[in-house]
């Protein structure tokens, strides 16, 4: 994955981040945390993959820092 691609899966995780701001003044608690788990699982995801092409293209990601 070409590093530009790498950053705009970062940026993503990024939004994703401001949209927890949003959702801890959500009135509904069934819908906040309906929501908060799909951010999560969201990020987490995004995260793993920019995880798994730096391994894959570093030789395990140790070189890079």
């Amino acid at each position: 994955m070409p590093i530009k691609a790498q950053m705009e899966q970062l940026q993503r995780v990024t939004s994703l981040s401001v949209a927890l701001e949003w959702v801890t003044g959500c009135p509904d608690l069934a819908g906040r945390d309906t929501v908060l788990k799909l951010i999560g699982e969201e990020v987490s995801t995004t995260i793993q993959g920019v995880i798994y092409s730096a391994e894959s293209k570093g030789g395990g990601g140790a070189e890079m820092a």
